[in-house]
C-alpha cells in the first residue's frame, strides 16, 4: 500500500472533523473530505476541498483527526504543541521517526498504530496516535512499538534497511555524539534480535 494510501487509512480510523496540516496536493485531505491547511497561499491546490490558509492547527476550535505528514519531527511536535488536542492524530517524519515517538510521547500522546510503506529506496513510517501516557520507552519506542512487533508485511525488508542505516550513521557520530550513538547501539541490538 502506497504511503498516502496508508495515510489515509489510518485516519479514517478516528473522527472527523479531519485536518491535514501541510495538505500540498491536498489528497488526503480529498480522500477524507476532510480540510487542507497550509501557510502560503499560493500552495492551494484546487478549489474541490475546503482550504484554510493558516499555521497548523491554530485556528481551529477542535479537531477530530490531525494528519501531520512529510514534516520534519520537531516541527511535527510544534504543530501539536500550539493547537486543539485533537482525538486522534496520523503522523509521520521521513527523515527522524524516532525522534517523532519521543515527542509525541513527552506531549502526551499515545501510540495506537503504526505501519510501513515504501518510500523512494527506504521506508515511510506513519504513526497513528491518541492522547494518553506512552507505555513503551527507550529503544523500543525509538524503533517504534507496533512495528517491532514484526506483524507489518514490509517488516523484515525495513528491518534490514534500519540495521544498515543505523551501523553507517554509528560510524559517523560515536565520538561526536556519544547519547546518539548509544541509543543507535540499542537501536541495533533491538532490530538485530527481532531476526527471522
Amino acid at each position: 500500500m502506497k504511503r498516502l494510501d496508508r495515510i489515509v487509512a489510518f485516519a479514517r480510523q478516528g473522527p472527523a472533523p479531519y485536518v491535514d496540516v501541510g495538505a500540498d496536493h491536498a489528497y488526503v485531505a480529498r480522500a477524507l473530505g476532510g480540510i487542507a491547511v497550509e501557510r502560503l497561499p499560493g500552495r492551494r491546490a484546487g478549489n474541490d476541498v475546503r482550504w484554510v490558509i493558516a499555521d497548523g492547527l491554530r485556528p481551529f476550535r477542535e479537531v477530530g483527526t490531525a494528519i501531520i505528514a512529510g514534516m520534519g519531527a520537531d516541527r511535527i511536535a510544534d504543530i501539536l504543541a500550539n493547537g486543539p488536542r485533537a482525538h486522534r492524530i496520523v503522523v509521520h517524519a521521513p527523515e527522524d521517526p524516532h525522534r517523532l515517538r519521543v515527542h509525541l510521547a513527552d506531549l502526551g500522546w499515545r501510540i495506537v498504530a503504526e505501519a510501513l510503506a515504501h518510500e523512494g529506496r527506504a521506508f515511510a513510517e506513519i504513526i497513528a496516535a491518541v492522547p494518553g501516557k506512552e507505555p513503551t520507552s527507550g529503544a523500543r519506542l525509538r524503533v517504534g512499538p507496533f512495528l517491532i512487533t514484526g506483524a507489518d508485511p514490509l517488516f523484515e525488508a525495513w528491518r534490514a534497511h534500519g540495521i544498515a542505516v543505523r551501523a553507517d550513521l554509528l560510524e559517523h557520530v560515536r565520538t561526536a555524539k556519544p547519547v546518539r550513538a548509544q541509543h543507535l547501539i540499542e537501536e541495533l541490538a533491538l532490530l538485530r534480535a527481532r531476526s527471522g
